[in-house]
């Protein structure tokens, strides 16, 4: 049984407080946000830290291609909220439960996430020096 309500968001309705946002079309289905996008599920919650870890677990899940296998579509692929429910009650909560016994799984999905950022802008770096280099060797006269 599903411990939080889920529901498909609705952008006529106003967004709700302390509620985690699924996306739920394209390849990056399953990824959670904290704000809304018109094709998103909701996934209300009880306080910060319960959000906190929801967000790092779905994150996880969704880094990882967990939702792939469950998208339907051939053009525009989306996770059904029905698949969601029951990705939820057989796999989330489970991992949910197991990061609030061990909260420093969390911290370490967080500190990959950081990692992850930091070699991203040292790349974009890298690739700003190497255009410099080549207009400033090569393009000049």
């Amino acid at each position: 049984m599903l411990t939080h309500k889920v529901r498909t968001y609705s952008v006529h309705s106003p967004a709700p407080k302390m509620v985690l946002y699924i996306l739920s079309r394209g390849r990056n289905a399953g990824k959670p946000m904290f704000e809304p996008c018109p094709n998103c599920h909701i996934i209300y919650v009880t306080s910060p830290e319960e959000l906190e870890t929801y967000y790092w677990t779905f994150y996880a899940f969704w880094k990882h291609g967990f939702f792939h296998p469950h998208l339907c579509g051939s053009v525009i692929e989306m996770l059904r909220l029905c698949d969601l429910k029951t990705l939820m009650r057989n796999f989330i909560q489970p991992a949910f439960q197991k990061s609030c016994r061990t909260p420093e799984m969390v911290n370490k999905i967080k500190a990959t996430y950081e990692l992850e950022q930091k070699i991203e802008q040292q790349a974009a770096a890298l690739k700003e020096l190497r255009q410099s280099l080549v207009r400033r060797y090569y393009l000049t006269i």
